[in-house]
């Protein structure tokens, strides 16, 4: 499952790149590969954390040692703060407003896109390995202990909305 969480981290960084690549453009893409890009990186995030709350995130929480449970609690809190401020970020950015403030919006997008980076770093250097020597046993999933995808549809809605279809 490790390696899973890890394939996941290569394909939301490859994801997060064609947008930042479109970030680079002084004048906005076309809204319809723009609403894509956007929520091709959304929608993987979202099955991720999924993925990793009942494969991980869960786990951590039970565990009955005192340190791997608290660092669990301390990622979990973070992510949560994380993914509220994206979940806010991508219905805050609708195609109009994106397009009436393209300067902004790519300016904050690239901050929340390294923000992510980032954060994938720190449990790839931190959290997955205390998971292995804590021999967590990642294979088998437990009930989540968030709803990540709650957000999905109006976040998939901001995006898409006046811009284009993407398929479910």
């Amino acid at each position: 499952m490790l390696d899973r969480l890890l394939r996941d981290h290569r394909l939301i960084r490859e994801k997060a790149q064609a947008l930042l690549q479109l970030l680079d453009h002084e004048t906005m893409p076309s809204r319809a590969l723009l609403a894509e890009t956007r929520w091709r990186v959304g929608s993987h995030i979202m099955q991720h954390l999924a993925f990793e709350d009942r494969h991980l995130y869960a786990k951590l929480l039970q565990d009955e040692r005192p340190h791997v449970r608290e660092k669990g609690q301390q990622f979990q809190a973070e992510l949560a703060a994380l993914f509220a401020e994206y979940a806010q970020h991508a219905q805050y950015w609708t195609p109009d407003r994106i397009a009436s403030e393209w300067s902004r919006f790519r300016v904050e997008s690239r901050r929340m896109t390294l923000a992510m980076f980032a954060r994938i770093d720190l449990e790839e250097v931190e959290l997955y390995p205390l998971a292995t020597n804590a021999a967590i046993d990642m294979k088998t999933n437990v009930a989540p202990t968030t709803n990540w995808t709650r957000e999905a549809f109006a976040i998939k809605d901001a995006i898409t909305k006046g811009a284009c279809t993407l398929p479910a």
